[in-house]
């Protein structure tokens, strides 16, 4: 009797702990379906751990248009798999140039999602992880279209010059990229340089993430603004990205076309900057405010002020450099074409944003002063792209999602 009681007793006991196991998913299920998920849209550096009943996932989306855009596509993708391949909780980590960028996490109820600039704790333990789809080495080559415009002459209405400016850009070593780009000119009616074909923004970049949130970038080549040498960007922000401060040092030279002919000055010209920002999330309200030193040494402070519609960006400048006064606008456009194909050794491709800044003063008394000349040190840069606050970008991600849901 005692032993059929025994019996009975173990039968149970092994019974409750299969309903158990039953119930929770593999982990190695978990983190296999979850690394197909990513390979086969496309995302690369995918890393997987499973931890208790979270699954922590590291990639970079070099397919989607927009931070937010490629989020919603991975949290949708993940969501769909059988119950059985789920996690009760996923860390999903942004990275950008293979530097953690943004952290994403998704609960079982998917409008209780957050997202943050913290990434340290997920990262560790993604630790020892090897990373799938690796990006070393493959190359992009990118299609810039340019526009410019001054008015500064008495007999046209404008300067304006049109350019088409392919950029060859190759992914390295983690958070190294080389660029290399040519400038061809389609239409101008002015006569300086911007008549020729001319080197655009040839660089080594390098980007570092230190503890804390500290974020940095040393990049050396060809900028924009026909200069040539080193520029280097120190920033932190807070986790909730509501707020950050930054600083900014460069030492150049003059790289420009002289009746056709490439010259290249001494690097003796020192620019630095000192700014803060904030950012309000309910509006996509951007807001920087710096202590700047242009090319030429004229000194001052810049405000900006910037509104994010979705993936449209507008926004109005002004500054104050050895007592003369500047402004202008400034707008980033989305490029037609949301998804771009998946990357092999070779990608052509167009930019995933057009963007402009318009100038009010550039000539006369101001132009021969040399105030206001600075420079860019990629040829991608403008108010979108890599704009991921984290309030914005869980806001967004939710719309789109709550878009999906509706149409489907």
């Amino acid at each position: 009797m005692r032993g059929n009681r025994l019996g009975m007793v173990c039968l149970m006991g092994w019974g409750m702990v299969a309903g158990v196991l039953g119930q929770q998913p593999a982990g190695r299920q978990v983190v296999e379906a979850a690394e197909q998920t990513l390979l086969s849209l496309g995302m690369e550096e995918i890393r997987v751990a499973q931890t208790d009943s979270v699954c922590t996932i590291a990639y970079e989306d070099n397919i989607y248009r927009g931070t937010y855009r490629g989020l919603a596509a991975v949290i949708e993708a993940l969501r769909s798999l059988p119950e059985t391949e789920q996690a009760t909780a996923y860390e999903l980590v942004v990275l950008d140039d293979r530097m953690p960028r943004l952290l994403l996490t998704l609960p079982r109820q998917t409008a209780a999602l957050e997202v943050s600039y913290d990434t340290d704790e997920a990262m560790r333990r993604l630790k020892g992880k090897e990373s799938r789809n690796r990006m070393a080495g493959r190359i992009d080559v990118v299609l810039y279209p340019e526009l410019f415009l001054q008015n500064s002459w008495l007999d046209k209405l404008y300067g304006v010059a049109v350019n088409f400016s392919p950029a060859i850009r190759m992914d390295l070593w983690k958070g190294a990229v080389l660029t290399g780009q040519v400038v061809l000119p389609v239409y101008t009616n002015m006569t300086d340089f911007r008549k020729y074909i001319r080197p655009g923004v040839i660089t080594l970049r390098q980007e570092f993430r230190l503890p804390g949130g500290v974020l940095g970038r040393l990049t050396a080549g060809n900028f924009t603004g026909n200069r040539m040498g080193v520029d280097a960007v120190l920033r932190y922000q807070s986790a909730n990205g509501r707020w950050g401060v930054g600083a900014n040092a460069g030492l150049t030279g003059s790289s420009t076309c002289y009746g056709g002919e490439w010259v290249v000055s001494k690097w003796k010209r020192v620019t630095g900057s000192v700014w803060g920002r904030y950012n309000e999330p309910r509006y996509g309200l951007e807001i920087d405010l710096a202590a700047i030193r242009l090319v030429y040494g004229d000194m001052g402070g810049r405000l900006d002020i910037r509104r994010h519609f979705g993936e449209v960006t507008v926004g109005v400048y002004g500054m104050v450099t050895d007592g003369e006064m500047n402004g202008g606008f400034r707008f980033a456009l989305p490029v037609p074409g949301t998804k771009r194909p998946k990357r092999r050794a070779v990608r052509f491709c167009l930019p995933e944003y057009f963007g402009y800044e318009y100038r009010a003063r550039h000539g006369y008394a101001y132009g021969e002063k040399l105030l206001g000349y600075s420079y860019e040190v990629r040829p991608d840069r403008n108010d979108s792209r890599g704009y991921d606050a984290p309030g914005f970008v869980k806001r967004e991600v939710l719309q789109f999602l709550l878009y999906k849901s509706f149409i489907n």
